[in-house]
């Protein structure tokens, strides 16, 4: 490991235009830790610096499940970096290399990011004033899969806290209306999360052009296709809307488009699954997944909500009443329950150990 600061440097996960990024630990006391540091040579470029610490900014407003938190940030050596939490899963994009996600994971996906989404867009200032943040570039790369089954927002580099700036963001994720540089809002969030969706869903690239110029032309005038009819056509009608064209013919806020997920993920009644990533190959720029061997909050709650001697039915009633995030996964939690030995089965009842 090479030493940096506070921190020592592991292996590197990838690069862009803008940084780096390395899998890290805190040497003091050897917590892991994600590294994002300034290339070198670009701190001298006017402005280069103050765009690396908006996404710290933006960060710093926002404390949520779904968020990944900001641990440090500073200069070493002349090195700007940024310290997140780690998180030991792999990014959406790389699961949807093996084709459409199954129904209960894309459900997971979808509610976890939309309320991710939700505390960014109800975000405010230390003084208590709404500062709603745009994040700008909602994408599969931009989504994390936790081991745990957790799904993280991450990448807040072209947020606006005004909805308007760079265009920023993927031109395939984009809505009609940043990639028209008008002012973005809340609403061209829903509209990149829904597009993320449809992918889910269908297994491919909602917008497929060989050129830029195809790309947006598809995106700003033509809009995403049908769903095939693998996808349940109420959940379809849920995509369809949040990825609408016209930004007023989309849900009035995320928060609306949760409600509306929430209700149908209720109604199909998913058999129990939870989000845990799967790479389509291994890569390097992947961390190793490991075993989940403790209690994630979630799972906590869900087992101090259940009694001994409960049927499945009334341990679900009982999870599905213990306000866990708005999470509806009371069949995942049952399950995941099980096989980490937390609850144990005795014939139609649950009861708690082993």
């Amino acid at each position: 490991m090479t030493v940096f600061g506070a921190y020592e440097l592991g292996k590197r996960l990838g690069a862009g235009g803008m940084g780096e990024v390395f899998l890290a630990r805190r040497a003091s006391d050897g917590q892991p830790v994600v590294i994002k540091r300034i290339l070198p040579g670009l701190a001298a470029q006017p402005g280069f610096v103050e765009r690396f610490l908006h996404e710290v900014r933006v960060l710093a407003r926002l404390s949520a499940p779904n968020v990944v938190r900001v641990f440090d940030f500073g200069e070493v050596d002349g090195r700007w970096f940024l310290a997140m939490e780690h998180v030991d899963g792999v990014d959406l994009s790389t699961t949807l290399k093996q084709g459409p996600l199954p129904l209960a994971i894309t459900c997971r996906v979808a509610l976890e990011a939309t309320a991710a989404l939700i505390a960014a867009h109800g975000a405010r200032d230390a003084s208590g004033r709404s500062t709603p943040v745009v994040h700008r570039d909602v994408s599969p790369h931009n989504l994390l899969l936790g081991a745990d089954g957790t799904v993280k927002l991450i990448d807040f580099g072209v947020a606006s806290l005004t909805g308007q700036g760079e265009t920023g963001g993927k031109l395939a994720y984009a809505a009609p209306e940043q990639l028209l540089e008008d002012e973005t809002s809340p609403a061209s969030d829903q509209y990149s999360l829904g597009v993320v969706l449809w992918e889910c869903l269908a297994g491919r690239s909602a917008f497929d052009a060989e050129d830029d110029v195809e790309i947006i032309r598809l995106v700003t005038e033509v809009g995403v296709p049908a769903l095939p009819a693998s996808a349940p056509a109420e959940l379809a009608g849920v995509v369809f809307r949040m990825t609408a064209l016209d930004p007023k013919a989309r849900f009035p806020s995320l928060t609306d488009a949760h409600a509306a997920l929430l209700q149908q993920v209720k109604a199909l009644r998913l058999e129990p699954r939870t989000a845990k990533p799967t790479a389509a190959q291994p890569s390097e720029s992947a961390p190793s997944l490991k075993a989940v061997v403790t209690l994630s909050a979630i799972e906590q709650q869900a087992l101090a909500a259940i009694v001994d001697g409960m049927t499945a039915e009334e341990a679900e009633a009982a999870i599905d009443g213990a306000a866990l995030e708005g999470s509806p996964f009371a069949l995942d939690l049952l399950q995941e329950l099980l096989e980490k030995g937390a609850l144990r089965r005795d014939g139609e009842r649950f009861f708690r150990g082993c």
